[in-house]
């Protein structure tokens, strides 16, 4: 009897809801849903509680730390692999490379090369490629310092 009771108090109460959902403005909705919603938890919960039944949510809390702690390590172990993929997505924008605020002299060209004045047009070239092979953005690098050492080159060479 007391189920039948519990039963027409839950359908009494849900029609109620019903209405009171229904006549209300769009713009509170929401609001009296995620306030309903929690009344409805609170009132499991003590529900849970005067009946003696809330040991079940402690075991499924205590059962879920085991996954929690596989998808947490899974986590960790994927953030290398995320941060590259930003990179590449990054790379693969296409964002030009921000301007330069100053004119690149020729001593900051030699130094951008690791170059000494006076080196040869093969030691430019040589010095040019195996740089731009560390720093271009298709290889993790950015386009401001691939732009640089560009610029560098073609002061160099006279370009």
């Amino acid at each position: 009897m007391a189920r039948i009771v519990v039963l027409l108090a839950v359908v009494i109460l849900g029609y109620l809801f019903w209405q009171k959902l229904n006549s209300c403005p769009p713009q509170q909705r929401k609001k009296l849903l995620l306030r309903s919603g929690f009344f409805l938890l609170i009132a499991v919960l003590l529900l849970l509680v005067a009946t003696g039944r809330v040991h079940w949510i402690a075991v499924a809390i205590t059962a879920a730390l085991p996954a929690l702690k596989i998808l947490f390590s899974l986590l960790l172990r994927a953030l290398p692999f995320f941060q590259v993929w930003l990179k590449k997505r990054h790379a693969q924008s296409g964002h030009p490379a921000p301007p330069s605020n100053s004119q690149l002299t020729k001593e900051e060209a030699w130094q951008l090369l690791g170059l000494k004045p006076g080196a040869s047009r093969e030691d430019i070239i040589q010095s040019h490629k195996r740089l731009i092979q560390k720093l271009h953005p298709d290889r993790g690098g950015n386009d401001y310092l691939a732009a640089k050492l560009n610029a560098a080159r073609d002061l160099l060479l006279g370009h």
